[in-house]
């Protein structure tokens, strides 16, 4: 596995022009030969007016250079998106040319932790309306890398080791990104530092090696690693090197790797070259993994005995992943010492790509409110963050399954892979989320140019918001396990929520609810100014950013004495109480259930029916009630539990027949994400260049989870069964099976018929009002099918709950009296 926070390129953004009076601006640029990455987490930005002072890339970070034409002095408007969910607005004038622009406060930014991130950066004239954009991503984090090795020695190779190296001295060798750094080991570790941005290999000192008299056989650990990304685990296998006396020496392979386009078995005209292809050479009981460079070509050394055999192959779980298949993928060769005049052996591999093979296309656009209805995304206009952007290939050709891609913070949505065979496709905004949030659009279809040679083509999706603009937030949260749940132990239980605009909410509550006889470790809690009341932790909080995401994970002590197989839930919910509504309330609840007993594996599957379940006195946890349609929500965990980052990870799963798959959809990820549907109900969860950290250097960063919906099939009859299995694969290992989830249609004896011993509910159905008697004071709550609770009151005798407001459907209520509860489900008509 490796590890890397990648630099990507500048996007220059297209540019209005209203008026040519005054000084017209058109462009911005940075100042030539500006890094764009730091060791801290602190980025400053400056600007200049047509030209830069000599020292601005020594004192700014980010040093820009507005260019325009007609130049008087002038006074500018500038809008900074540091894409980690939070801007900054700023006004400042320029009244000479080459100097710096006054900003108060300066441009600066101190991001939360390492990583990459899209800066987007709009400056407008306000006297002629003239503007230009600029988006940059850029790296930020620690630029130490520390290095933990393992000596071990196989003297003759015969895969037993025969000693190791303890608190000996040995000198490594830090090579990469034009950069060479040296360090000797104390007590196998060495931490460099000082060290560059970029990707670099370790090994050990030759000199030292060949003064010892030994020869690396194979290296274990990351093939690349980088800085600030955590540490990197190294394992190093050494052999003796006299050569002589038919002990091992060192052997040498070559190959290729190319798409076979006019199959005839040897790269020709026309054959495409295949980058990062893993290689894997068996010699004896030791094997060795390389990978193919951008000319396809690859090369091994190991060691081995003249005369004998090794066996190279192509991984073909990366075959598998990319939809490549081989004539052969398995070559023996005859082992060739390195040294001696003779070519190393050569095992190259042809293999069936289909068409469009090599590297891929990249589509992306914005999608963002439309406030003046122009189509282009302009200063003042709010981005749409988490929007699903269905891919597809341009019509009449021969394309391949279709790609659903989420906007980032800033609106922005790319992905890269084979989705066409031309270099065009199809970008269709889902309708489910334009009837969540209220939306409309008069751009159903966007079709969008690849990305080639370095040029980049964004599509435009405006979306009509209302008013002038964005009217509405989109407040959400979920409750997801973060280990196991045990009686008489502490559990931790991970509380996320969040917004994805296009408004800030301003002020809004978040309310989490914790079964009855757990106890909350209120130290545990990190988000300030909540209050406890009985088994609800609430918070009144308030938030201007358009877009963030937020956790709390929380520890709660399980008491001792319950039966495995309880049911303990665990739910939130999160409202706007400032002056704008949340256009979607379908994402405002999250609920969790842990079963008492249940064992711990980091890489797990679970199935949550909703909050309005827990009214429910259904035999077990897996059932669901036949007269109503659930709506499911699956939880998919993984971790790395490896020695080294993961650079790709994705999940295989097949939604089960009896689920509606126009219904599917994603309601959090742990970290980016693009999701492939590849037909029949199987969809693949991509998350691309996620290089997740492993447990033994950074456990709590070595997690990640999705969490989708989707409903069952309507008229789903008694004892159909929904079961579902995750396929997760971490880079090009084989897959890790989760447990199967298993739910089950059934009569939920917990619904009761409008009259019981403990009252009367009628006229059921109904067209308007719902009447409730009952002798004595009781509590009732109106749920939704998805569990939103709608109306919540307490009553003495009698109560009267109107429900014109309601659409036509399905409803429970739930009345609770005293230690009694009862659930009635509702038609409203």
């Amino acid at each position: 596995m490796k590890k890397l926070f990648t630099l990507t390129v500048i996007v220059l953004l297209s540019i209005q022009t209203y008026s040519q009076v005054g000084y017209g601006l058109n462009s911005l640029n940075l100042v030539p030969n500006t890094a764009l990455s730091s060791c801290d987490t602190v980025v400053t930005v400056s600007f200049w007016a047509q030209s830069a002072a000599n020292n601005a890339g020594q004192n700014h970070d980010l040093p820009y250079v507005i260019s325009g034409t007609n130049f008087v002095p002038s006074q500018f408007s500038f809008q900074i998106y540091w894409g980690d969910g939070t801007s900054n607005s700023y006004n400042g004038g320029v009244s000479t040319q080459g100097t710096l622009i006054p900003l108060n406060p300066s441009p600066s930014h101190t991001y939360p932790s390492p990583g990459t991130y899209n800066i987007a950066t709009y400056i407008l004239n306000m006297a002629n309306q003239t503007m230009v954009i600029d988006t940059v991503s850029y790296t930020v984090g620690s630029c130490s890398l520390p290095v933990y090795s393992l000596f071990q020695v196989d003297c003759d190779n015969n895969g037993t080791i025969d000693s190791t190296f303890n608190n000996v001295s040995i000198p490594l060798i830090l090579t990469g990104s034009g950069q060479v750094y040296t360090g000797s080991t104390q007590n196998n570790f060495y931490n460099f530092t000082g060290i560059q941005p970029g990707l670099y290999t370790v090994t050990i000192d030759p000199a030292w090696l060949s003064a010892n008299n030994y020869v690396i056989g194979t290296v274990q650990g990351p093939q690349a690693i980088g800085p600030g990304n955590g540490a990197a685990t190294m394992i190093f296998t050494l052999n003796c090197g006299n050569g002589g006396g038919g002990n091992p020496i060192s052997m040498c392979v070559t190959g290729t790797v190319f798409c076979d386009q006019d199959s005839n078995g040897v790269y020709s005209a026309g054959d495409i070259y295949m980058v990062n292809a893993p290689i894997q050479v068996n010699y004896g009981n030791g094997n060795a993994i390389v990978y193919t460079n951008a000319s396809g070509n690859y090369s091994a050394s190991y060691m081995g005995l003249p005369n004998t055999t090794a066996i190279v192959s192509l991984n073909a779980n990366w075959m598998v992943q990319h939809g490549y298949s081989a004539v052969f993928s398995v070559d023996t060769i005859l082992n060739t010492p390195c040294q001696g005049g003779l070519p190393p052996a050569n095992a190259s591999f042809p293999i069936l790509c289909g068409p469009n093979p090599g590297s891929p296309n990249c589509f992306s656009g914005y999608v963002f409110c439309d406030a003046n209805n122009n189509g282009t995304m302009q200063a003042g206009e709010s981005p749409l963050a988490f929007v699903p952007i269905v891919l597809t290939g341009a019509p009449g050709v021969n394309n391949l399954n279709s790609v659903t891609v989420y906007t980032d913070s800033t609106g922005h949505f790319t992905y890269c892979g084979q989705i066409s065979n031309t270099n065009y496709a199809v970008a269709t905004i889902s309708q489910q989320y334009l009837a969540n949030n209220g939306y409309t659009t008069n751009t159903q279809t966007v079709n969008l140019v690849g990305n080639q040679n370095g040029v980049i083509f964004n599509g435009m999706f405006p979306i009509n918001c209302g008013g002038n603009g964005a009217v509405c937030t989109d407040l959400w949260t979920t409750v997801t396990p973060w280990i196991g749940y045990y009686q008489n132990t502490v559990a931790h239980v991970r509380l996320n929520w969040g917004n994805y605009g296009p408004l800030a909410p301003g002020t809004y509550t978040l309310t989490f609810n914790f079964p009855v006889g757990v106890t909350v470790n209120t130290a545990t809690i990190n988000t300030p100014g909540y209050v406890i009341n009985g088994n609800t932790i609430t918070w009144n909080l308030n938030s201007a950013a358009a877009s963030f995401s937020n956790n709390d994970i929380i520890t709660f002590n399980v008491p001792g004495g319950i039966s495995n197989g309880v049911q303990h839930y665990f739910t939130s919910n999160i409202a706007a109480t400032g002056n704008f509504q949340d256009c979607n309330v379908q994402n405002n609840n999250g609920s969790l259930l842990q079963i008492a007993g249940n064992s711990y594996d980091p890489n797990d599957k679970n199935v949550d029916r909703g909050i309005a379940y827990q009214s429910l006195m259904m035999s077990f946890d897996t059932d669901i009630d036949v007269n109503l349609t659930d709506a499911l929500t699956y939880t998919v965990r993984f971790q790395n539990t490896g020695t080294a980052p993961a650079q790709n990870i994705f999940i295989l799963d097949t939604m089960d027949s009896n689920l509606d798959l126009s219904t599917f959809e994603v309601v959090q990820t742990s970290h980016p994400m693009v999701v492939v549907d590849l037909g029949n109900g199987i969809k693949r969860f991509e998350f691309n260049g996620i290089w997740l950290a492993d447990s033994t250097s950074n456990e709590p960063a070595s997690h990640g989870y999705l969490i989708y919906k989707i409903s069952e099939n309507v008229g789903n009859a008694i004892g159909s069964e929904i079961t579902n299995t995750a396929h997760i694969y971490f880079d090009w290992n084989p897959a890790i099976v989760t447990n199967t989830t298993y739910n089950v249609n059934v009569l939920a004896w917990g619904i009761d018929e409008n009259e019981t011993e403990m009252g009367r509910v009628y006229p059921n159905p109904t067209q308007s009002n719902l009447n409730i008697d009952l002798n004595g004071g009781f509590a009732f709550s109106l749920h939704d099918l998805q569990g939103r609770t709608l109306d919540s009151q307490n009553a003495t005798d009698q109560a009267t709950i109107d429900l014109k407001g309601l659409n036509s459907g399905s409803y429970l209520l739930v009345l609770t009296q005293g230690s009694k509860s009862k659930t009635f489900k509702i038609t409203k008509l």
